[in-house]
């Protein structure tokens, strides 16, 4: 899994994001209050800041600098 936000406007973002085995994409998001809003698969989600252990996946346990989507959704900076 891998993400990367890029700023292109005030307030508006491109998401490039693998979520799991089978769904990768390039997203559109916006600015909002805890986050940055975005569609995928036809739901409003919410790209938020978390911890390793608040995204529930083991291999992220312990990190500091993540972003999250739903639990079991999670993306931390390397090094």
């Amino acid at each position: 899994m891998y993400l990367n936000v890029t700023p292109v406007a005030d307030g508006s973002y491109q998401l490039e994001m693998q979520s799991d085995l089978d769904t990768n994409g390039t997203y559109v998001g916006r600015d909002a209050a805890n986050g940055i809003r975005f569609e995928r698969g036809g739901r409003e989600l919410l790209l938020k800041a978390a911890t390793g252990d608040q995204t529930g996946l083991k291999w992220l346990a312990g990190k500091t600098d993540c972003l999250m989507v739903e639990t079991g959704e999670g993306y931390c900076r390397e090094g």
